[in-house]
């Protein structure tokens, strides 16, 4: 698997922890609107939000990683006209 191919796929785990983050927010929200919600299904939901967030945390910072790298194997452009000087 080339870098290009594992940066992408590391921004569609990005893109769904991130969708995954939000629904468990939303999921919180009904959770304690409503009065019949129990302390352990809140406890859990915040769990699973502290995991999701960790792991986001850890896939965007090794996303970042490989686009550095991407981007440092990218040659600097050098200008012809300078060569032409010389």
């Amino acid at each position: 698997m080339d870098l290009e191919q594992e940066i992408k796929i590391l921004q569609n785990n990005i893109k769904e922890l991130t969708r995954q983050l939000g629904q468990a927010h939303v999921r919180i929200g009904e959770l304690v609107s409503e009065k019949s919600s129990s302390n352990e299904e809140v406890i859990k939901q915040k769990q699973f939000i502290q995991e999701i967030s960790g792991e986001l945390k850890r896939v965007n910072a090794e996303a970042e990683e490989k686009i550095q790298t991407k981007m440092n194997s990218i040659p600097d452009v050098l200008d012809s006209k300078q060569l032409l000087k010389e």
